[in-house]
């Protein structure tokens, strides 16, 4: 059984909303996650460790050991699956290693690769894919080739396509997105541009109630037109275009807080690339001037509405190939909430769907070919997206410590990937340095998101923080919203509110950043990055509305 995300944060909240807090803080937690876990959990839960799902891994994986395919794509998907589990030296991975040199050696560069085939964005995506897995830094040359075809590939709308048609499609764009991701993380240049005109185009073409078709027909205002027919909107197609959309804010570094610390030309200090000139090192986010944030956080939350109320897992037709893509959404979506379940329910649901639709032992066909929906159930049940998400984190940091601190004297090289040195703070160590005004401290704390730790925080502190919100320095009011956030307390609520009144705009952002957290809303209410006074007021009479929706008789300080 499936429960949205959305049905979770509702049950919270009533239970936030408990007129007896006294009886909530001594039974409601435990009761209501005792509640949700029942609801929840299956009965018998897996997650790719479990012995039943390496068992089936292992069956698909000798299906393949003897197979090949035709298609370049084909080749590196199948590749794809012996590098995900370890075995780099395998024949398959040597053969579609040979298959993406002799595609690049062709003759007329990426010009004349494209011309290939008709649908090979798919093959140039998994390509991509592969050889990043495989060894970015060894097969360089080649990994540029092929972003460089994927680039001149993208449509002048955004998408991507078939070469005989003028607009792309939401099942090849995902790929056109995906190569860009694994491209970036490895340290390969990516246009800004062309990632913005992407997120731009998955916006135009999302049917008002979030979904999305194959061919998609364009907005020309700000308002989204019906997608027809109504039919065409799948589970797939959603999830391809929500995960492309995640793929494209991770990008700019906007599913990871304190990914925005690097230089403003979004580089990575002189210093830094002379003393790590040969190692492979990630590149900072990508930065841009004219991405609607806004707007693309609408058109991420819109598409998980639309999966809240339409999500399953066996479709018609393209099942595997719909489960890769799941899987990919929803990893990005862990990402973007930081909620991460140990074992899913959608991830149970498709274990469930594949150890009962096999073909024979560890084969499957759902309408791409057996070896090929082979590679595809097998990269679902790796969590093959997950686990490149969590490499591209880098050893010893967090999900904010993607970006740069700026002390880089803790920044250390281990294993090829850089690990910041974290500085833990506590609350209480926090409250000492703002009543010695040790500003260099407070500074540091700021500029890493992730050294503050939020744990107990009794009443007296609470209370201490409140005052500084309204009277401290600029980097204490921030420190004192971020850490009244984090607390995850509705008692807070009013004082976030207030801060977002504050003149300093990074304690506005913050204090947004918070009432997101708190209210498990995400996508947030409307704040943009270069927002006006009139929106902030906007932002701040939804918040209020919010809140009252849960305690109508607060009161709510906005000066």
């Amino acid at each position: 059984m499936y429960v949205p995300l959305t049905m979770v944060v509702r049950v919270f909240h009533a239970a936030f909303a408990c007129r007896s807090r006294a009886l909530f803080c001594r039974r409601g937690p435990l009761l209501t996650i005792a509640i949700l876990c029942a609801v929840i959990r299956p009965a018998s839960a897996v997650s790719p460790e479990s012995p039943e799902v390496i068992e089936l891994v292992n069956l698909g994986l000798k299906h393949l050991e003897t197979k090949s395919h035709q298609y370049l794509g084909g080749k590196c998907l199948i590749g794809l699956c012996f590098l995900k589990t370890g075995k780099p030296d395998h024949p398959r991975v040597a053969e579609a290693l040979a298959a993406c040199q002799k595609a690049a050696a062709g003759g007329g560069g990426p010009a004349n690769f494209i011309q290939m085939g008709e649908d090979w964005v798919y093959s140039n995506g998994i390509a991509i894919i592969f050889l990043c897995e495989l060894d970015a830094k060894r097969h360089a040359e080649l990994v540029r080739f092929f972003v460089d075809a994927m680039k001149a590939r993208q449509k002048p709308d955004g998408s991507w396509g078939y070469n005989s048609r003028v607009s792309g499609d939401t099942s090849q764009t995902q790929y056109g997105a995906l190569a860009y991701w694994e491209a970036h993380r490895r340290g390969f240049a990516v246009e800004p541009a062309s990632v913005e005109n992407a997120a731009r185009w998955l916006g135009k073409v999302q049917d008002p109630s979030g979904g999305w078709s194959y061919n998609g027909t364009m907005a020309t205002t700000s308002q989204r037109v019906p997608q027809t027919p109504p039919s065409d909107i799948t589970c797939s197609r959603v999830a391809a275009s929500i995960g492309s959309a995640l793929i494209c804010a991770d990008l700019f570094g906007l599913l990871r807080a304190g990914a925005q610390d690097e230089g403003s030309d979004g580089t990575l200090p002189t210093a830094l690339k002379e003393s790590l000139a040969e190692k492979e090192v990630k590149l900072p986010p990508l930065r841009s001037s004219t991405l609607d944030r806004g707007t693309l956080f609408e058109t991420i939350a819109l598409g998980d509405q639309w999966m809240d109320k339409n999500y399953k897992v066996s479709i018609d037709h393209y099942t595997s190939y719909y489960m890769y893509a799941l899987e990919r959404y929803k990893s990005f979506q862990e990402l973007q909430t930081g909620i991460t379940p140990e074992e899913p329910d959608w991830y149970n649901n498709g274990y469930e769907y594949l150890k009962e639709s096999q073909k024979q032992p560890g084969v499957w066909e759902t309408g791409c070919g057996p070896e090929v929906d082979t590679a595809f159930s097998i990269l679902f049940l790796l969590r093959s997206t997950q686990k490149a998400i969590r490499q591209s984190l880098g050893e010893g940091t967090l999900l904010s410590g993607r970006g740069l601190p700026t002390n880089l004297s803790r920044v250390k090289l281990k294993d090829g990937q850089l690990v910041v040195e974290q500085t833990k703070t506590q609350v209480s160590e926090l409250l000492n340095l703002l009543d010695d005004e040790q500003q260099a401290s407070l500074d540091a704390l700021v500029s890493d998101d992730s050294a503050l730790i939020v744990s107990d925080v009794d009443a007296a502190s609470a209370r201490r923080l409140q005052q500084v919100v309204r009277s401290g320095s600029p980097e204490a009011r921030l420190l004192a919203v971020r850490a009244l956030s984090r607390t995850a307390e509705l008692d807070y609520v009013p004082t976030l509110i207030y801060a977002l009144t504050d003149p300093d705009r990074r304690v506005v952002r913050e204090a947004d950043l918070g009432l997101r957290f708190v209210s498990r809303r995400f996508s947030g209410v409307g704040l943009s990055e270069q927002f006006t006074d009139r929106e902030r007021y906007d932002v701040i009479d939804r918040w209020k509305s919010w809140y009252r929706l849960l305690r109508p008789e607060a009161l709510i300080p906005t000066e």
